[in-house]
């Protein structure tokens, strides 16, 4: 599709149009916005904001950051970007969490774009998420985030790999955290 294509334009500029017209059947709920447009709207501005979403169980998390990462994917997919999640475990945290971002790709806007290299790279375009482990056994040095850095299930990553290990990744960009 062509950037001036109304449909397009009309979600553009807002995760939660996005959501709606993409993803009807699993529209982000009016609790889930505020956290997505409020970190979309830092990484889009390169705030370098810090953020701590919290939801109970169950309550859509995964979810949200599925549906942010696929509108950040789309809105880089040209002039390019990375995004870093870390989570506690790549095997199966990692992959489930990498599965629900591709099957968020699936839609005609983003056919023919999408790549997964590696087994831990979703590529839309040229930019792309990198799903990383964050146990303190696990390799993960050497990677850069310059939209965003997500710590998924952060209770669980050690405070001390987070800050030697994933902190820094963003640092050089002043890439927003989640």
């Amino acid at each position: 599709m062509l950037d001036y294509d109304p449909f397009v334009r009309s979600i553009a500029g807002d995760v939660g149009s996005f959501s709606a017209r993409l993803l009807p059947a699993r529209t982000l709920r009016a609790y889930q916005l505020p956290v997505a447009r409020a970190v979309a709207g830092s990484v889009g501005r390169r705030a370098g904001m810090e953020y701590a979403a919290v939801f109970s169980r169950q309550a859509g998390k995964d979810e949200m950051l599925a549906q942010l990462c696929a509108y950040l994917l789309w809105q880089h997919h040209r002039r390019g970007g990375n995004i870093v999640v870390a989570l506690p475990a790549l095997r199966p945290q990692g992959l489930i969490t990498r599965d629900r971002l591709v099957e968020r790709l699936d839609t005609p806007l983003t056919r023919g774009l999408l790549r997964v290299r590696d087994g831990t790279i979703v590529q839309l375009g040229r930019a792309s998420v990198r799903f990383l482990s964050a146990s303190p056994s696990a390799n993960s040095r050497g990677n850069a985030a310059d939209l965003l850095l997500v710590a998924n299930e952060a209770q669980d990553i050690d405070p001390d790999t987070w800050d030697a290990v994933f902190a820094p990744m963003a640092a050089s960009s002043n890439a927003t955290a989640l």
